[in-house]
C-alpha cells in the first residue's frame, strides 16, 4: 500500500514537472520589466559610445551640432523608455512610445549612412538631419555647385524618399 502512494507522488510530481515544462516551451519566454529596462540602458550606453566615436569632425561646429542632437535624442528615447516600462500607461500607449523608437533609430542610422555616403563624394564632413519629411544637409565644402547640390539631392531622395531636402554648404568652419 506505501509503495503505490509512493508511487502515485512521483507520477504526478512527473506528470506536474511534464506540464510544465510544456507550458514554458510553448509560451515565449516573458522578461521582466527590469530586465527589459537594462537591456535597452546597455542598448542606449553602447549607442552613445558609438556616437562619440564617430563625432570626430574637421569642423567644430557640426560636431557641436551632432553632440546637441545625440542629447536632444537620448533624453527622447529614455523618456519613452520609462513610458514603455512604466505601469501607469495602458498598452496601446506603450507601443505607439515602441514604435516611436524605432523610428527614431531608423532615421539615425539613415543620417548616419547618408553622412558617410557624402563623404564618399569627396567633402570634408556632412551632417544630415531628417525631421519628419524634411531632410537638412549641411556639407563641408568650399564652393557648392547647382550639379553638386543635385548629386547630394539625388542621394538622399534615393535613399530617403521623395522628401524636401535642403542643402547648405559651410566653407568657414574649417
Amino acid at each position: 500500500m506505501q509503495l503505490q502512494r509512493k508511487s502515485s507522488w512521483l507520477l504526478a510530481l512527473l506528470t506536474l514537472v511534464a506540464v510544465i515544462s510544456v507550458y514554458y516551451l510553448m509560451n515565449p519566454t516573458k522578461q521582466s520589466q527590469q530586465e527589459i529596462a537594462l537591456k535597452e540602458d546597455t542598448d542606449q550606453k553602447a549607442t552613445i559610445q558609438n556616437v562619440t566615436k564617430e563625432v570626430s569632425s574637421p569642423s567644430p561646429l557640426i560636431e557641436e551640432t551632432r553632440l546637441q542632437v545625440s542629447n536632444e535624442r537620448n533624453q527622447l528615447r529614455q523618456k519613452l523608455t520609462q513610458q514603455i516600462t512604466s505601469d501607469g500607461y495602458f498598452a496601446e500607449e506603450k507601443n505607439k512610445a515602441s514604435i516611436e523608437i524605432d523610428t527614431l533609430n531608423k532615421e539615425e542610422s539613415t543620417e548616419t549612412m547618408l553622412e558617410m555616403q557624402i563623404k564618399a563624394l569627396g567633402y570634408l564632413d556632412a551632417l544630415v538631419r531628417i525631421e519628419g519629411e524634411e531632410v537638412s544637409v549641411t556639407v563641408m565644402a568650399k564652393d557648392l555647385s547647382k550639379y553638386q547640390a543635385n548629386e547630394i539631392i539625388y542621394l538622399v531622395k534615393k535613399e530617403y524618399g521623395g522628401t524636401n531636402v535642403q542643402i547648405k554648404f559651410g566653407a568657414n568652419n574649417y
